[in-house]
């Protein structure tokens, strides 16, 4: 019997090279958790790819940047593990008055985030939300490992580790359901693509005094990160040890993203062939 958070949304199946992909995408095991810390806004306006992409501010001058390790148990793409690199926005929904817009989006249970680096591990991962989103995916390695009082996750590519973090198994009870609104960047223009988290198991901490987090300043992707961060104090966490997802879009379905789904499904001849590009790096 399908859950409750699954009923009423339709599914269609797309084939694709790497395997056949239904959407929305399902994920009906899973855990996470998030660190939120903070960065500066005027490096956090530099990484992002559009002006009308606008970094939320905790303070004056000083935006978020949330670290989210996924570990996906049973989906609708197969087991995998995914990085999540993002930063904090102000959403046109309530006044982008430093602190207020950020409390307002927590209140409402949804946040409004761009993806700005999104490792995997699987190919099958890499290829759809490339292709379908222009997510920044790349392939590298996620490594989870838990004690008794601590989940850990470490983050690497080719052999180099480009990150690790860890945060308290705190004390959990079900939060409902939670909406990140995942900002991206194809065709050169802004795209967004929903994903709905029932949280059955978490809790979310305010300025958690038992995560830690550290980057590898000689891979490009840990300099990065490490020159947006400010301090070692964290703004938010969220534990997560069980949940369930819901991958929506993408909201703005562009002509080239319309050509490759009919060259997919048979409807155009070989010969139309052209891949989706994919988005540039944007860590230097």
């Amino acid at each position: 019997m399908q859950d409750d958070f699954f009923d009423g949304v339709d599914q269609v199946e797309l084939k694709l090279p790497s395997g056949d992909i239904k959407f929305p995408i399902f994920y009906r095991d899973a855990r996470m958790f998030t660190i939120v810390i903070p960065a500066n806004l005027f490096k956090l306006k530099k990484a992002l790819p559009d002006v009308r992409l606008s970094p939320a501010q905790v303070v004056p001058g000083v935006g978020a940047l949330a670290l989210t390790a996924f570990e996906y148990y049973d989906t609708d793409i197969q087991p995998y593990n995914e990085f999540s690199m993002g930063i904090l926005l102000n959403t046109p929904h309530f006044m982008a008055v430093p602190g207020y817009n950020m409390l307002r989006q927590f209140a409402a249970n949804f946040f409004n985030v761009f993806i700005w680096q999104l490792p995997v591990t699987t190919e099958l991962a890499l290829r759809g939300g490339i292709d379908f989103y222009n997510y920044p995916k790349s392939i590298c390695d996620i490594n989870f490992s838990d004690t008794e009082s601590l989940i850990t996750c470490d983050l690497f590519r080719d052999g180099e580790q480009i990150l690790t973090m860890s945060g308290e198994k705190v004390a959990i009870t079900s939060l409902g359901v939670k909406k990140f609104i995942c900002n991206l960047y194809q065709s050169m223009q802004p795209q967004t693509a929903e994903f709905k988290i029932n949280v059955k198991e978490g809790r979310i901490q305010w300025v958690p005094t038992k995560v830690s987090w550290a980057f590898n300043r000689s891979h490009e992707i840990g300099r990065a990160l490490s020159d947006m961060a400010i301090g070692s104090q964290a703004i938010m966490y969220f534990y997560m040890p069980k949940i369930q997802c819901i991958l929506y879009g993408p909201e703005y379905i562009p002509i080239p993203l319309m050509h490759y789904v009919a060259l997919q499904q048979g409807f155009l001849p070989a010969a139309a062939a052209k891949k989706p590009a994919a988005r540039k790096k944007a860590a230097s």
